[in-house]
C-alpha cells in the first residue's frame, strides 16, 4: 500500500500542509465577515426585541386605557339610560294621573246621571204606583179617589 511506504510520506505531508494552509488562510480571511454578520444579527434581533417589549409596553398600556374609556362609557351609558327611564317612568306617572282624574270626573258625571235617572225614575214610579192604586182601588172597592190621595197613600207606604 502506498499511503504506509515512507519514502513517498514527504510528498503527501507537504501536499497536506500546503492545503491545510489554503484553507485556513481562507477560513481566516471569511472568518471576521462571518463574526460581523453574526454580531450584526445580534443586533438586530435585540433591537428587533426591545422594539417588541416597548409595543408590547403601549398595547398594555392602551388596553388598560381602554379599559378604562370603555368603564366610563359603560357608567355614562347606564348614567343616561337611568335618567330616561326616570323621565319615562315621570312622564307616564303624570299621564296616568291625567287619565285617572278623567275616569273620575266621568265616574263622577255617570253617578250623577245615574241618580238623576234614578230620582226620575222614582218620581214615576210613584205616579205610576198612585195611578195603579187609583185603578185598583176604582176596580176593587169601586171608590173614585184623585191622584193627590193616592199619591200621599203611596209615599206612606214607601216610607
Amino acid at each position: 500500500m502506498p499511503q504506509f511506504e515512507l519514502a513517498d510520506a514527504a510528498p503527501q505531508i507537504l501536499w497536506l500542509g500546503l492545503i491545510f494552509l489554503i484553507l485556513y488562510l481562507s477560513v481566516a480571511a471569511t472568518l471576521p465577515k462571518v463574526e460581523k454578520v453574526v454580531e450584526t444579527r445580534k443586533g438586530k434581533i435585540a433591537a428587533d426585541l426591545a422594539a417588541a417589549e416597548a409595543a408590547h409596553k403601549a398595547a398594555t398600556g392602551a388596553e388598560s386605557g381602554g379599559n378604562t374609556a370603555l368603564a366610563a362609557a359603560r357608567a355614562q351609558a347606564l348614567a343616561v339610560t337611568g335618567a330616561a327611564r326616570d323621565a319615562a317612568a315621570a312622564a307616564t306617572a303624570e299621564r296616568l294621573a291625567q287619565v285617572d282624574a278623567e275616569l273620575e270626573a266621568k265616574a263622577a258625571e255617570a253617578a250623577a246621571k245615574i241618580a238623576d235617572a234614578r230620582a226620575a225614575a222614582v218620581a214615576e214610579l210613584d205616579t205610576v204606583a198612585a195611578q195603579a192604586t187609583v185603578d185598583l182601588v176604582s176596580r176593587v172597592a169601586n171608590i173614585q179617589i184623585s191622584n193627590d190621595e193616592a199619591a200621599q197613600a203611596v209615599r206612606k207606604v214607601a216610607a
